[in-house]
C-alpha cells in the first residue's frame, strides 16, 4: 500500500514538473514570436517610413524642376521681351530727335543697359532650363557648363564622355546636370581649385560619372552637413544609382552609378 502511495507521488510530481516545463517552453516560445513580430513590423514600419521620405524627396524635387521652368519661360518670354521693347523705344526716340553730345552719350549708355539686361535674361534662364540638354543630351549640356565657367572663372575643366547615345534616360541626365553644377559651384566657392576632371561614361546597362578637383578638399564632417550635397544624394537615390566621395588633404571628388534600361 506504501509502495503505491509513492508511486503516486512520484506520478503526480512528474505530471506537474512536466506541466510546468510545457508552460514554460509556451512562454519562450510565445516571448520569441512577439519578438519576432515586433521585429518585423519595426523593419516594415523603417521601409514604409524611408519609402515615403524617397516619395517626399523626388516630388519636392519635381516641383523644383517645374519651378525652374515656369521661372524661366517668364524670364524669357515677359523679362526679355520687355527689354527688347525698351531697346527698340530707345533706337525710335534716337532717331525722332536731334540729338545732342550730351544725350548721344545718354542713349548709347542705355542701349549698353538694355544689351546687358537682356543677356542677362538669357543667362539666367539658360541656367534654370539648358537648351542643350533638352536638345542634344547631357554630354552637349555638360560641355556647355564647363565652356562657360572656365570662361568666367580662373579654372580650367576637363569633360570627356564616351557611349551616352546608348543610354538615353531624361531623369538620369536631368539629375547629372543639376549634380555637375553644384559641384562646380562647390568647386568655385569653397574648394581653391584649379583644375576639374569629369568623366561621364555609358556602358554594358550602366552610366558611371566621376568628378574630382585639386582644391583644398573636404572633411567628413562638411559632406554629412552640406545641404548641396545633400541635394546630389537625393538626385542620385531617387534615380536608383548610389555615389560615393572621395576626400583627402588635396582635393575633392565623388563617383555616381546608374544603372540604366536599354
Amino acid at each position: 500500500m506504501a509502495t503505491q502511495e509513492g508511486i503516486d507521488v512520484y506520478f503526480f510530481m512528474f505530471t506537474g514538473m512536466l506541466v510546468m516545463f510545457l508552460l514554460s517552453a509556451a512562454v519562450v516560445v510565445l516571448f520569441f514570436v512577439y519578438q519576432k513580430k515586433f521585429y518585423n513590423q519595426q523593419v516594415q514600419l523603417k521601409e514604409t517610413e524611408a519609402d515615403y521620405q524617397r516619395k517626399l524627396t523626388r516630388n519636392n524635387i519635381e516641383k523644383i524642376e517645374e519651378e525652374r521652368r515656369r521661372v524661366a519661360k517668364d524670364l524669357h518670354d515677359e523679362v526679355g521681351s520687355i527689354f527688347s521693347t525698351l531697346g527698340m523705344k530707345i533706337i525710335q526716340f534716337e532717331k525722332k530727335h536731334h540729338a545732342t553730345s550730351g544725350s548721344i552719350e545718354l542713349i548709347k549708355e542705355s542701349k549698353l543697359l538694355v544689351d546687358k539686361g537682356i543677356m542677362s535674361v538669357r543667362r539666367i534662364s539658360h541656367n534654370m532650363i539648358p537648351n542643350e540638354l533638352e536638345m542634344f543630351g547631357i554630354a552637349a549640356a555638360i560641355e556647355e557648363l564647363c565652356f562657360q565657367i572656365e570662361g568666367s572663372d580662373d579654372l580650367e575643366v576637363d569633360f570627356d564622355s564616351q557611349g551616352l547615345d546608348k543610354c538615353g534616360n531624361q531623369e538620369i541626365e536631368l539629375a547629372l546636370y543639376r549634380i555637375t553644377q553644384e559641384l562646380i559651384s562647390n568647386t568655385v566657392k569653397h574648394a581653391a581649385a584649379q583644375h576639374v576632371e569629369i568623366k561621364l561614361l555609358c556602358n554594358n546597362g550602366e552610366i558611371r560619372y566621376d568628378y574630382k578637383d585639386d582644391g583644398i578638399g573636404f572633411d567628413h564632417e562638411q559632406i554629412r552637413r552640406g545641404l548641396g550635397l545633400h541635394n546630389i544624394t537625393n538626385r542620385v537615390e531617387m534615380n536608383g544609382g548610389d555615389l560615393s566621395y572621395h576626400t583627402a588633404q588635396k582635393g575633392f571628388g565623388i563617383s555616381i552609378h546608374f544603372p540604366v534600361k536599354i
